[in-house]
């Protein structure tokens, strides 16, 4: 569908913005986190938040 495209390129360019304003904010030079990081922080920010929800229903983990 036409709106998933356009939430998909908003997407993309928010966070190349957040990049580039923290690039140049901290006058870091940039670094190339590979195309799994943010695949990587979403797996692990389910991770804890699965841990936490069973922790709260005190299911063994």
């Amino acid at each position: 569908s036409r709106r998933g495209k356009k939430r998909a390129v908003v997407a993309l360019v928010h966070t190349l913005l957040r990049t580039s304003y923290h690039v140049l904010r901290t006058a870091a030079p940039y670094k190339e986190l590979g195309e799994d990081y943010l695949d990587e922080r979403r797996r692990d920010a389910l991770i804890r938040y699965h841990t936490k929800r069973l922790h709260e229903l005190n299911a063994s983990v």
